[in-house]
């Protein structure tokens, strides 16, 4: 079992209440580890409510998970290359069918660890990571 760490990870619970989906998932919003009892503030994903409720559990309580990648293959998406430039195309290829995510919050978007190669508009092939937000 992995503990979270950091913001942004995507962590389930690991022994869910009988009422509660095991497969529901949850993104990290804060951590506190320093304290008497560490804790985590998690919210949880694929609601469809605008503005889901942010829970906070105990540290142990939840795990971080392998998100499958696979679906965005066709999607049209963002990358960041490694040049620091963005293209936007369709999803050919994902390096890993599943991945531990990190969801890094930048200035103009949701950066990830998910790599990606894509096609532009011109047919061309280009690899990078995947970019949540307005190029």
């Amino acid at each position: 079992m992995i503990r979270p760490s950091k913001e942004g990870q995507i962590v389930k619970f690991h022994t869910a209440l009988t009422d509660e989906n095991p497969n529901q998932l949850y993104v990290v919003m804060e951590v506190k580890e320093n304290t008497e009892r560490p804790r985590v503030n998690i919210m949880p994903l694929n609601t469809g409510l605008t503005s889901p409720p942010i829970n906070t559990v105990g540290l142990n309580e939840v795990e971080v998970v392998e998100v499958s990648t696979i679906d965005l293959i066709g999607s049209k998406v963002t990358i960041n290359k490694s040049d620091f430039s963005q293209v936007e195309g369709r999803v050919k290829s994902v390096a890993a069918e599943k991945v531990l995510l990190d969801l890094i919050k930048g200035e103009k978007g949701v950066e990830t660890n998910v790599d990606l190669t894509v096609v532009d508009k011109e047919g061309k092939e280009h690899s990078g990571t995947l970019f949540i937000g307005k190029p």
